[in-house]
């Protein structure tokens, strides 16, 4: 069941219609909750979503992940590097084009993220209690507008 929203006891003055404001508000509110948690001892965040995405979508180049998770292709080439290094991912040459790489799981890597998955589901769960689940459906749909490409818009005169 949803619960009501609290009404903040500042006032917020213009931040109080400012989607940017509340949108960053709960994603440092979101990111100090799994740091608190033993999945940061696992596994840092932007590391998680890497691996994930990686499990969702066998061969996807390091390019269209760092697109996805709004992050640059260095540090995105870091993450993945670094779980080479630990044996859970692998880069192979793509048959399609030779010239390009695509990330993929290995067993261990397939093993490691089934195991994560499960304590990420019962960590989302506190979230999900939050909301209907219909509010949390729109909740997604709603952010998942803010692609990529919004950053690269210009401005209009």
């Amino acid at each position: 069941m949803a619960q009501e929203a609290q009404t903040p006891k500042v006032d917020c003055g213009p931040l109080g219609h400012s989607i940017r404001f509340f949108v960053l508000r709960a994603n440092r509110i979101l990111s100090q909750a799994w740091s608190n948690s033993p999945l940061d001892q696992s596994m840092h965040l932007a590391h998680y979503f890497a691996f994930a995405l990686i499990g969702a979508n066998p061969g996807v180049s390091l390019v269209e992940l760092a697109r996805y998770i709004a992050s640059d292709k260095s540090r995105v080439s870091e993450i993945i590097d670094s779980m080479e290094q630990e044996g859970v991912v692998v880069r192979r040459r793509l048959s399609k084009d030779h010239r390009m790489q695509g990330i993929y799981l290995t067993a261990a890597g397939v093993a490691k993220l089934g195991k994560i998955n499960r304590e990420v589901e019962a960590h989302e769960e506190k979230l999900r209690k939050l909301y209907t689940v219909e509010e949390l459906m729109q909740l997604i749909m709603l952010l998942a507008r803010i692609g990529p490409d919004f950053a690269t818009q210009r401005r209009v005169k």
